[in-house]
C-alpha cells in the first residue's frame, strides 16, 4: 500500500497528507500522547514519603524538545502538579533522562490525592516551541495512604467435575471451577473442546455451572478466568479434564462421520484512508496529525507471523527537500477479533525502515488495526511551501 504524503512549510497554517486514491485530512488528537513509560525507582510507596521515589527515568525527549525537562503528578490528562525541580542546559533530546524528586505526593498537590488512578509524567521543552505536545507518562493507583504501580497479579484456575466420568447422556454434569487467590473477581467460562457450554461469576474463588446437555461422547472440559480488574490480576485457565458421556439405557446409537473441507482465509492489508493531514507546520517548527488506520487481517490458518513496516522517501519541493529522518512516529495497535495478539512498534523517526505493528508466530490469527501519531520537524533552513513524499506500508 503507498500513501503519499504533503507537507507544507509556510509562514502560516502547514499540512502534511498521505495518498493512494482517497483524499481524506486526518487532524491531531487533542489529548496528549504518551511518549513512552516512566520508569520509577520503586512501585509502591506512602503518599507523605520525602521524596515520593528516589528518581524517575524515561527516553530521550523527541528531537528539538531537549532544552528542559520536568517531572510532574497529576489526574489523567492534567492538571499536574511538580514533583522535582526543573531540570534545564539542554540536551534532554539526546539520551535518556533521570530526575530525582525533592518533595512527597501530599506536598507535589497540596493535600492529600483521592484515591484512583493519577500519572506521573515527563514533560519536555523547546526553547522556541515550549511544551512538546505529548508526554511520557506512568499510571499509579492511590488506595487510602499507599500508591502503587498496578501490576496484575498471576493467577491460577483449576477444575471439578462431579459425578465422576463415566455418566450417561441426561445425567446433570457439575463444573466447578476454583480460582486463587479468592480475592480475585471476573467470570469463568466453562469449556467442552473448543465450544463454550456457559460462563459464570467468580465468587468467594468459586464459581459453578450445571449442565444436562452433554452430548454423547469423551471430549474435554475445561474452565477460563477472565479477571473484572485487569490491572489486578492475570487470566488463567485450568487443564483439559477428560470426560465421558454414554448413551442412555436401551438407546441405540449409529455414528456419522462429519468432513468439514476448511480453506485459507484472507491475509490482507486496508487502509481507513490513503491521505492523512499534517497542521501546524511552518518554517523550523513541527507538523502533527495521524496515520490512517491501517487494518490488518490475517485468516492463512497458519499462524506463521507477520509484521507490517514502513519505509518512507524524502521530501521534496522541486529541488528542495526534508529528510524523511525528520518525520517520526509513536505506533498504536489493537485487536478486533481473533485468538491471536499484536503489538505496536517502537516510536521512531522515519529515515529507515521502521515497524509499524506485529504478531508473533503462534499468536498472529485474526483482524488487527495499527496506527500512529505523525510529528514533522521542520529545518529552520527550508522555503515554505507543499513538499510531499511517499510512505509505503509492506505486510509480510
Amino acid at each position: 500500500m503507498n500513501k503519499r504524503v504533503l507537507a507544507r512549510a509556510g509562514a502560516f497554517a502547514g499540512s502534511v497528507m498521505l495518498a493512494a486514491g482517497l483524499v481524506v485530512g486526518v487532524s491531531a488528537p487533542a489529548q496528549a500522547a504518551s511518549l513512552g513509560e516512566v520508569s520509577l525507582s520503586q512501585t509502591s510507596g506512602s503518599v507523605t514519603d520525602t521524596p515520593i521515589f528516589a528518581s524517575a527515568t524515561t527516553a530521550a525527549c523527541p528531537t528539538g524538545y531537549g532544552e528542559n525537562a520536568n517531572l510532574r503528578i497529576g489526574r489523567p490528562g492534567g492538571p499536574y502538579s511538580n514533583l522535582a525541580v526543573a531540570l534545564g542546559g539542554g540536551g534532554y533530546d539526546q539520551a535518556p533522562i533521570t530526575i530525582n524528586p525533592n518533595r512527597s505526593f501530599s506536598t507535589a498537590i497540596g493535600g492529600a490525592p483521592a484515591a484512583g488512578e493519577w500519572w506521573v509524567v515527563m514533560e519536555c521543552y523547546s526553547l522556541t516551541e515550549g511544551r512538546n505536545a505529548d508526554e511520557f507518562r506512568t499510571s499509579i493507583t492511590v488506595t487510602g495512604n499507599t500508591w502503587r504501580v498496578p501490576v496484575a497479579e498471576n493467577t491460577t484456575t483449576s477444575l471439578a467435575v462431579s459425578p465422576a466420568s463415566p455418566v450417561s447422556q441426561g445425567t446433570e454434569v457439575t463444573l466447578t471451577a476454583t480460582v486463587a487467590p479468592a480475592a480475585a473477581t471476573g467470570t469463568v467460562e466453562f469449556r467442552r473442546g473448543s465450544s463454550v457450554l456457559g460462563t459464570a461469576p467468580v465468587t468467594n474463588g468459586t464459581a459453578t455451572f450445571a449442565t444436562t446437555a452433554l452430548p454423547v461422547g469423551t471430549f474435554a472440559l475445561s474452565a477460563a478466568f477472565t479477571p473484572a480488574d485487569a490491572t489486578a490480576f492475570k487470566p488463567s485457565a485450568s487443564t483439559a479434564t477428560s470426560f465421558q458421556i454414554t448413551a442412555a439405557q436401551g438407546a441405540i446409537t449409529a455414528p456419522v462421520e462429519i468432513i468439514a473441507d476448511v480453506e485459507a482465509g484472507a491475509f490482507s492489508l486496508a487502509v481507513a484512508s490513503p491521505t492523512a493531514t499534517l497542521t501546524g507546520g511552518t518554517v523550523g517548527g513541527t507538523a502533527t496529525g495521524a496515520l490512517p488506520t491501517a487494518t490488518v487481517t490475517d485468516l492463512r490458518g497458519t499462524n506463521v507471523g507477520w509484521d507490517l513496516t514502513g519505509q518512507l522517501e524524502d521530501f521534496t519541493l522541486g529541488a528542495d527537500t526534508i529528510a524523511s529522518s525528520k518525520l517520526s512516529w509513536n505506533p498504536s495497535a489493537a485487536k478486533t477479533s481473533g485468538s491471536g495478539a499484536v503489538t505496536a512498534g517502537a516510536a521512531a523517526d522515519l529515515g529507515d525502515t521502521r515497524t509499524l505493528c506485529s504478531a508473533a508466530p503462534n499468536a498472529s490469527a485474526g483482524t488487527f488495526t495499527c496506527g500512529a501519531g505523525l510529528r514533522l520537524s521542520i529545518p529552520d533552513d527550508v522555503a515554505p511551501g507543499e513538499y510531499s513524499a511517499t510512505l509505503t506500508l509492506t505486510l509480510a
